[in-house]
C-alpha cells in the first residue's frame, strides 16, 4: 500500500476500527429509531444527499431528502471486483463474506476499508469520501462522493487481469412518508416510486465512461440528475446503462433475463464486463426500479493500480412537507449538472484528500496540544460528523413568507434528531452546546443560524395553538423570547417556527435568551471577528426587555431541561445570567456604552448563585426535588463569560471545587464512570423517580452535557478528571458498543439510549476550542 493511504489509514483507526459489526452493547429506549449497531460514516454534503456503507460494505442509510431517514439495504447498490486465475472467473462483491477479512477505519469524512482472502492474491482497500472540507464551504456543499478502489498485490507477485464495477440504482423519486423513523416501519425500497426514471450515456471530463440518471418532472420543476462514473489505472472501461434492478416472475433464470440485474451482475462475473447483454434506455414504469452500472478493466502484470468512482447528485431542489420548494444551496444562482460535478470529482479527488490529510493532521495536533489523547481527538472530529447527518437542510432561493419572520434567502438547518419530540431544525437549547463545531470549521455557517435565531428574538407569532401540559391556548412565539427551534422538515421551516409549541411552551424556558446572548458572543470570540453592530442591537433589545436578574422557575419544564422540576433558583439558569450580564457589559464596554446596567445585574445574578453555594457544589435548586443535587456543566453560563474574557465575580475556588464534586459524585459515582457524567445527581441517591412523564434526563448520561463538562474541567484546571470523562465518553461511541456514527442524546448505565443522531454532542468540539487554560473567575488568565 502506497505511503500516503497507510498513513491515512493508520490515522483512522486510531478514531474507529473494528472488522465485523460489533454487538450492540446499547438497546433503544421507546420511541427512539434503532439502526442497529453495525453502521458506518454518512457520505455526502453538507445539506445534499447522504448515504452510508456499513461494517459489512452494504449501502444501507439514507438521506436523500433534508429531514428524511431511511435505514434500508439497497441490494443493487454495491462494488465488485472479477479477476481470472489460473483459467477460471472470480468475482466478489466488496462486502464482508464468508473467507474474507473485511476491516473499516474511519475518520470524517473518510471511511476507508480492507479487503483480504487467502484465495484471492491481492489486498482491496477502498476509500469513500465526500470533499467536506473545513473553512472551503464551496466544497463541502458539493454533491458527490468518491469511491477509490485500490489493488495491491501479495507481495513478490503480480496482479492478475482485475475487473472493478460500481452497480448504482435510480434512486430519483424515493422518498419516505414524513412519518418519524421509529413508527414509519413500512417498506421503502423498491416501492412504487419509479414512473419516469430513465438512465442514458454520458461523456465525463477524465473519465472513461459514465451514465446519467435522471427523471421526467412536470414544466417549471428542476429534474434530479445523477452521474454515475469511473477513471483510473485501466487499459479499458465499460458500462450498462441501464437494467431493471430486480426480478421477473417469467420462470426464466434470473442469470438469463435480459435487461435485468440478474443478467449484468452474471455477465459481469463471468467475463469481468459490462455491456455484453441487451442495453439501452427506457422510461420506466411507477414499479419498476432500474440502475448502471460502470467498470474499469486492469491489465495484468502491475503490482497496484487504483479505480476511482464517482457518484454525483445533482438534486437541486428541497420541498418540505408543507409544498414550499426551496434550492439547494449549491444550485441557488448557477446549477452545476451531474457530470460537471463528476468531472471535478475525478479532476480534484486526490487534492481533496491531500487537504483532508492535512486538516487531519492540524486538527488532531491541535487537540493533542491542548492535552487530549490521541483517541478522543480522533472521537472529536468523527463527531463533525453530525453537521452532514443530521437531516441537514442548506438552502438558498425560496421567496421569504410575507408573514414569516425571517427575512433572508439563505438558511442552515440541523435537526435537533429524527424521532418524535426532536424532529425540529437548529433546536436552540441545543445550538448553544453545539455552535462551536461550526464555528471552527464553518463560521459563516453558523452566521446564517445565529442570524436567524437574532431575527426571530426580536419578532413574534401572534397565533395562538393548545400546550398540552398546561391545557391552555398560547402564542407561537412571544416577543422578546427566543424560538425553540426554526420549524420541522414535515411542515415549513424557515416560515414557521417554535413548532415545539405543543406539548410544553418553549417561551417560559428561563434559560434560552442567556444562552443566546452568551453564545452568539463566544461565536465572534471563537472566530476572532468583530460582532456586527445589528447583531449587538438584537442582543440589547432582548436584553433591555429582560425584568428581572436571575428568574425562577415556576412552570415545570420551562428550560432546556423540560422533564426536570426544577423550583426556585436553578444553578443552571443563575450562571446563564451571571455569565450573560458579564459578557454583555464587556460588550458594552468595548463598545464605549454605558455599562451600568449589565454590571448591576451580573452582580445581583452572582448574589443569586452564591446563595446556591453549599461550602462543596452549587446546588441544582433552591427548593423541591433537588435541593442536595449537583448539575455537572449547569456553570457552563460562567465558562462563556470566560470565552468572552468577562469577569463574573464568581470565584475560581468555587468553580473548580463544584466541577470536582460533580465529578466525584456524577462521574465516578455513576458505575465508575463507565459511561459518562450524569446529567444530575446526589451522594447515596442511586435513582431518581421520573419526573416529566418518561425516565428522560434523570438516571441519564447526557452526551452533548458530557462533553461540556469535559471542555470545563480542562478549562478550569482539572485535567485528569478531563482526560477520565472525555476518554469515557469515546469509549462509549466509539469503543466497540455499536453507537459509532449515530451519537444519541443519552445512555445509562442500564445499557439503553436514546434519540440516535442528536445535536447537542456536537459540544465535542468545545474540546478543540482555543481558551485559556485556568482562569481566575475574572476572564484573566492564571
Amino acid at each position: 500500500m502506497p505511503e500516503t493511504s497507510m498513513t491515512r489509514w493508520e490515522r483512522a483507526r486510531t478514531a474507529f476500527a473494528t472488522c465485523g459489526a460489533p454487538e450492540a452493547a446499547f438497546t433503544a429506549k421507546p420511541r427512539s429509531h434503532d439502526d442497529g449497531p453495525g453502521h458506518g460514516l454518512f457520505l455526502g454534503p453538507i445539506g445534499g444527499p447522504a448515504f452510508s456503507r456499513d461494517l459489512t460494505g452494504r449501502f444501507s442509510r439514507w438521506h436523500l431528502h433534508p429531514g428524511t431517514h431511511l435505514v434500508q439495504d439497497v441490494e443493487p447498490a454495491f462494488l465488485a471486483v472479477h479477476y481470472e486465475l489460473g483459467g477460471r472467473h472470480h468475482f466478489r462483491t466488496l462486502r464482508a463474506q464468508a473467507g474474507v477479512r473485511h476491516e473499516v477505519a474511519a475518520l470524517f469524512p473518510l471511511s476507508l476499508e480492507r479487503l483480504t482472502a487467502p484465495d484471492m492474491p491481492f489486498t482491496v482497500t477502498l476509500t469513500a469520501f465526500s470533499p467536506v472540507l473545513p473553512d472551503e464551504e464551496e466544497l463541502a456543499g458539493l454533491p458527490v462522493v468518491v469511491f477509490d478502489v485500490e489493488v495491491h498485490a501479495v507481495p513478490g507477485e503480480r496482479l492478475p487481469r482485475v475487473d472493478v464495477a460500481l452497480f448504482w440504482p435510480n434512486l430519483a423519486g424515493w422518498c419516505p412518508s414524513w412519518v418519524t423513523t421509529d413508527e414509519r416501519g413500512d417498506r421503502a425500497w423498491p416501492g412504487h416510486h419509479h414512473a419516469g426514471n430513465r438512465n442514458g450515456p454520458a461523456t465525463v471530463p477524465d473519465a472513461g465512461t459514465a451514465v446519467r440518471q435522471t427523471r421526467e418532472v412536470l414544466p417549471g420543476r428542476l429534474a434530479p440528475e445523477t452521474c454515475v462514473s469511473v477513471s483510473g489505472e485501466a487499459e479499458e472501461f465499460s458500462r450498462q446503462v441501464e437494467f431493471k434492478t430486480d426480478q421477473n416472475a417469467t420462470g426464466v433464470p434470473d442469470h438469463e433475463q435480459a435487461f435485468t440485474l440478474g443478467a449484468v451482475r452474471h455477465a459481469f462475473a463471468t467475463t469481468g464486463r459490462l455491456g455484453v447483454t441487451p442495453d439501452g434506455s427506457w422510461p420506466a414504469h411507477w414499479h419498476e426500479p432500474i440502475g448502471s452500472a460502470v467498470a474499469a478493466h486492469l491489465a495484468p502484470g502491475r503490482t497496484s493500480a487504483q479505480v476511482r468512482f464517482a457518484v454525483s447528485m445533482d438534486w437541486p431542489e428541497v420541498t418540505f412537507g408543507s409544498g414550499r420548494t426551496w434550492r439547494r444551496r449549491y444550485a441557488a444562482t448557477t446549477r452545476p449538472d451531474a457530470t460537471e460535478l463528476a468531472g471535478r470529482a475525478h479532476s480534484e479527488a486526490d487534492a481533496w484528500l491531500a487537504r483532508i490529510d492535512a486538516w487531519h493532521e492540524t486538527t488532531s495536533a491541535r487537540l493533542t496540544r491542548a492535552g487530549w489523547s490521541r483517541e478522543v481527538a480522533g472521537c472529536v472530529i468523527n463527531e463533525l460528523g453530525l453537521v452532514t447527518s443530521l437531516g441537514t437542510a442548506w438552502i438558498d432561493g425560496a421567496n421569504p413568507a410575507p408573514d414569516g419572520l425571517l427575512t433572508d434567502s439563505e438558511h442552515l438547518g440541523l435537526l435537533e434528531g429524527l424521532d418524535e419530540g426532536y424532529y425540529y431544525y437548529d433546536t436552540t437549547d441545543l445550538w448553544h452546546y453545539a455552535f462551536p463545531a461550526l464555528s471552527l470549521t464553518w463560521p459563516r455557517l453558523a452566521d446564517l443560524v445565529f442570524g436567524d435565531l437574532e431575527e426571530a428574538l426580536i419578532g413574534a407569532d401572534q397565533r395562538e395553538r393548545p400546550v398540552y401540559r398546561v391545557a391552555e391556548h398560547r402564542r407561537m412565539l412571544r416577543a422578546g423570547h427566543l424560538p425553540h427551534d426554526l420549524g420541522s422538515a414535515p411542515e415549513d421551516p424557515f416560515v414557521r417556527l417554535n413548532g415545539y409549541v405543543m406539548r410544553d411552551d418553549p417561551n417560559t424556558w428561563r434559560d434560552a435568551t442567556p444562552a443566546h446572548v452568551l453564545a452568539r458572543l463566544a461565536h465572534a470570540r471563537l472566530t476572532d471577528r468583530e460582532l456586527p453592530g445589528e447583531s449587538w442591537r438584537r442582543l440589547r433589545e432582548a436584553l433591555e426587555r429582560l425584568d428581572a436578574a436571575v428568574p425562577r422557575h415556576d412552570e415545570f419544564g420551562d428550560t432546556t431541561w423540560d422533564n426536570l422540576a426544577l423550583r426556585g433558583h436553578s444553578t443552571y439558569t443563575a450562571a446563564l445570567h451571571t455569565g450573560m450580564w458579564a459578557a454583555a457589559a464587556r460588550e458594552a464596554e468595548r463598545r464605549a456604552e454605558d455599562p451600568g446596567l449589565f454590571l448591576a445585574r451580573r452582580d445581583a445574578a452572582a448574589e443569586v448563585l452564591g446563595r446556591l453555594w453549599n461550602g462543596e457544589f452549587f446546588r441544582a435548586a433552591s427548593e423541591g426535588k433537588y435541593v442536595d443535587a449537583v448539575m455537572p456543566d449547569s456553570v457552563w453560563g460562567l465558562y462563556y463569560a470566560d470565552v468572552c474574557g468577562a469577569s463574573t465575580g464568581v470565584a475560581l475556588e468555587r468553580i473548580q471545587g463544584h466541577l470536582d464534586a460533580a465529578y466525584e459524585i456524577c462521574h465516578l459515582g455513576y458505575d465508575g464512570g463507565r459511561v459518562g457524567p450524569l446529567l444530575i445527581g446526589e451522594r447515596e441517591l442511586r435513582r431518581y423517580d421520573r419526573d416529566g412523564g418518561e425516565e428522560l434526563q434523570v438516571n441519564e448520561v447526557l452526551i452533548g452535557s458530557g462533553w461540556m463538562f469535559a471542555a470545563m474541567l480542562r478549562h478550569y484546571g482539572l485535567p485528569a478528571q478531563a482526560d477520565h470523562v472525555a476518554g469515557g465518553l469515546r469509549e462509549v461511541l466509539y469503543g466497540g458498543s455499536g453507537l459509532q456514527f449515530r451519537t444519541p442524546a443519552a445512555v445509562d448505565r442500564d445499557g439503553h439510549f436514546r434519540a440516535p443522531l442528536n445535536m447537542r454532542p456536537l459540544a465535542a468540539w468545545w474540546l478543540a476550542a482555543r481558551t485559556a487554560a485556568t482562569t481566575d473567575g475574572t476572564g484573566q488568565q492564571v
